[in-house]
């Protein structure tokens, strides 16, 4: 029987202690480099509140009532505690308990233990319990409960010490019930809320002299509550027991189940089909209104809230809409931002192979970016915990945590009959809730998004999973492309002119249809058919890209398969007469000359010919050329000219432009990935077996009278401190930045800054050590037979 953490995890197979790295990843960041130091990580307080936050409904409800049954030294019993969880199933509770075990929560077997860093992680008051009466009356003064004695039927004189004696009443079920039951309905209701959770309240006022005292007074009076601060009290845990019945309550062993509306698999998808022909418009719409009207980037990164909802006006959406877009395409390497000349998001060459593919395989794109990207695009528009606005594309929406929780909300959504969607999204959250019901509050309101935002991909429809993304789940991206496309409608080429000036797509539009409508039309509304409607802007827009009149005239002859409507001839001729009329260019710069003669020289001038000025009046000429290069040329040429301002002022040209500053890159953020494959945790495995046998040999060679293989931060100063005091010998074991382990021997002298130094005896040299990066701490015996290694002596390296 094992009798330390360190035993028990020497007991633990290959397969159970992979098992508990992959459950517990940040166990093995940096790796351990023996079973001490993997003990020791275990009952790190922030690994153990990240293990009990994840636990599902049933392993938390045990876990609690393990700690509520556990002894100050950690030792449970199980009995005890399978009594308080009422009528739960053996089964499942020791279901339960091996998972908990499979964590590294509990260990030993018959004889269990909570890991050091359970309890405080549970919280004071497990399942909503107060602590038991004699904990809670140990710091009650004898004198202030001779009322409570009195009260009980106590002798108030010849009691040992008061509270023991109230503890005991209060430890026998049938007094507690008899106190309870003695209650009036004002008392009752006081307990019943404290019973519920959290049991500690308070005492808004003290009783007046010659008033009758409140309910909570009588109650503390008689026992039922025990003060624990100047107004604040208490309920004991045993009269919460009582008063539950069920002291933890009813306890669900499986998910809640998700009330289902179902529906053919196919139809479904068609449904969902629709949603994703909707996505791949507005990202196209999305990068070519970035294209053509650039977002510039804040200095903090993102795009501001003007041109978000500059965005939205655009393309006819919410801002949330545009936000989940903008990052979707921007995790998928289609859109970036630009520091050429300012910095500004445009679309980026991948965008442009992107366009190129079939519409299946474009939304697999995007829906593996949007499974695996770690941002939340509903936190767009909202205050970050700066208090500052969290913008598109910003550092602040980024969240780590976000792909598991999507992976979850799927895995539910997959756990329903294919075809089958959720009559109601609650049901979703609860169910996902019982999954992890410490997060479940956080969790929420980021669930509900994101269970909208895969409606918006088109990854779910109507709140149910489709087929295509039930096996793109499974990690068939090439069959999900295929089920996807057989449930794409097909294209057309073809719309249904209107009398109204509207055009009827009867399905997705071919590319080449979809580039011309975007033209000369405006797109009033999608779906299996899109809705796109005919202006006076619209038409100029078209002209304006350089489509003549005719040619709007022939595309809609040749694409519609209704009559032209004549209105819509005339509409056409009308704007095309007019457009033109007016012209505007772009120059580099001007020459102003009020001689006529000389003008015409220059333009004349053959060395001048490489400017290509144009003239446009008797004293004018332009040229595409900047003006420092025109009048460079003009003066290697012999002329004389001077450079004007827009008023007219002579003005002198600097041989140096302004310039901004440089800024250096932004670097990328380095991350950690946890080992999640079998043949790493396997090998992971076998080094620190390796490392352990290692230490194990270390001990043979020199005597140690105080190991410490499950030491917290804490303990590990103080076994310093203690050293340093006494001036003892120690060996420390350090992790290195590369995820390997040392071993040191050393005197400390010293101890501050986050830095422990000392003196290594067999070289007198003065070594230091970051308080964080240690492992373990071993105070040396003090041997007199045991000489000092030589100063050439091997150290214990660690495989690892």
């Amino acid at each position: 029987m094992a009798t330390t953490l360190t035993d028990w995890l020497r007991g633990r197979d290959d397969a159970q202690l992979a098992e508990l790295l992959r459950r517990r990843p940040d166990l093995a960041l940096p790796a351990p480099a023996d079973l001490p130091a993997l003990a020791s990580r275990l009952s790190v307080r922030t690994s153990v509140q990240r293990a009990v936050d994840a636990l599902d409904e049933l392993s938390l409800r045990v876990l609690e009532a393990l700690s509520l049954a556990a002894a100050s030294d950690g030792r449970v019993r199980l009995q005890a505690a399978a009594e308080l969880l009422g009528e739960l199933p053996a089964a499942d509770f020791e279901r339960a308990v091996d998972d908990l075990r499979d964590l590294g929560l509990l260990w030993g077997a018959p004889t269990a233990h909570l890991v050091a860093g359970v309890a405080d992680s549970v919280g004071a008051h497990p399942a909503g319990l107060g602590r038991p009466a004699d904990v809670l009356l140990r710091a009650v003064p004898d004198v202030q409960l001779a009322p409570v004695l009195r009260a009980l039927g106590l002798p108030p004189a010849g009691q040992p010490r008061a509270g023991k004696a109230v503890a005991a009443v209060l430890a026998d079920p049938a007094r507690v019930r008899e106190l309870i039951d003695a209650c009036d309905g004002e008392e009752r209701d006081v307990l019943d809320r404290l019973a519920q959770g959290p049991p500690v309240g308070s005492l808004r006022n003290s009783p007046r002299a010659g008033a009758a005292p409140a309910a909570p007074h009588r109650l503390v009076s008689r026992g039922l509550l025990v003060p624990v601060g100047p107004q604040t009290v208490e309920l004991p845990r045993e009269v919460g027991v009582a008063l539950r019945g069920a002291p933890l309550g009813t306890i669900r062993t499986e998910p809640p189940p998700v009330p289902v509306r179902e529906r053919a698999p196919d139809e479904l998808d068609r449904a969902g089909g629709t949603a994703v022909l909707e996505a791949l418009r507005l990202v196209e719409a999305l990068a070519e209104n970035w294209a053509a009207q650039p977002p510039g980037q804040l200095r903090a990164g993102g795009v501001g809230v003007r041109d978000l909802r500059r965005t939205a006006k655009d393309l006819g959406v919410g801002e949330d809409v545009v936000a989940l877009i903008a990052e979707t395409a921007a995790a998928a390497g289609l859109i970036n931002a630009t520091h050429e000349l300012e910095s500004a998001y445009l679309p980026t060459a991948e965008y442009d192979t992107w366009l190129r593919r079939p519409p299946a395989t474009r939304w697999a794109e995007l829906a593996s970016a949007w499974l695996a990207m770690t941002r939340q695009p509903s936190m767009v528009s909202q205050r970050g915990e700066r208090d500052r606005i969290i913008a598109v594309l910003g550092p602040d929406a980024e969240r780590g945590t976000i792909p598991a929780l999507r992976g979850q909300l799927l895995a539910t959504l997959a756990g329903l009959p294919p075809g089958a969607s959720p009559l109601d999204r609650g049901a979703v959250l609860d169910a996902l809730a019982w999954h992890a019901p410490r997060r479940a509050g956080a969790q929420r309101p980021l669930a509900a998004a994101i269970l909208a935002e895969a409606d918006t991909l088109g990854i779910t429809a109507a709140g149910g999973l489709t087929g295509y993304s039930r096996t793109l789940l499974d990690g068939s991206r090439t069959v999900a492309e295929q089920v996807l496309a057989g449930a794409l409608p097909d294209p057309v080429d073809h719309f249904l002119l209107q009398p109204d000036l509207t055009m009827v797509v009867p399905g997705p539009p071919t590319p080449e249809l979809a580039r011309d409508l975007a033209l000369l039309a405006d797109l009033e509304s999608s779906g299996g058919a899109s809705v796109y409607r005919v202006s006076e802007a619209t038409v100029r827009r078209a002209l304006d890209a350089g489509r003549s009149a005719a040619e709007l005239r022939h595309f809609v002859s040749e694409r519609s398969r209704t009559p032209v409507p004549q209105a819509l001839g005339y509409l056409i001729d009308d704007v095309g007469r007019r457009h033109g009329a007016l012209r505007a260019g772009v120059a580099g710069a001007y020459l102003r000359c009020d001689d006529e003669s000389l003008l015409a020289r220059v333009l004349a001038d053959r060395d001048v010919a490489p400017l290509g000025l144009r003239r446009l009046a008797p004293t004018v000429a332009v040229s595409s050329a900047p003006v420092a290069r025109l009048l460079e040329v003009l003066r290697e040429t012999g002329y004389a000219p001077a450079a004007e301002a827009p008023d007219g002022a002579v003005i002198a040209l600097g041989a140096d432009s302004a310039r901004a500053p440089s800024r250096p890159a932004a670097r990328p953020a380095r991350t950690r990935q946890a080992l999640t494959g079998g043949p790493q945790l396997a090998d992971l495995v076998r080094r620190i077996r390796a490392g352990d046998d290692l230490t194990t040999l270390s001990r043979r060679v020199q005597p140690i009278t105080q190991q410490i293989p499950g030491v917290t931060s804490a303990a590990t100063m103080g076994t310093l401190r203690d050293a340093i005091r006494a001036g003892r010998q120690v060996l420390i074991n350090c992790a290195e930045p590369d995820g390997t382990a040392s071993r040191h021997t050393i005197v400390p002298i010293s101890m501050a800054g986050g830095f422990v130094r000392g003196h290594e005896p067999a070289s007198q040299r003065l070594q230091s050590f970051p308080l964080h990066r240690l492992i373990a701490v071993s105070v040396l015996a003090e041997d007199p037979q045991l000489e000092d290694p030589p100063c050439d002596a091997p150290p214990f390296d660690d495989p690892a």
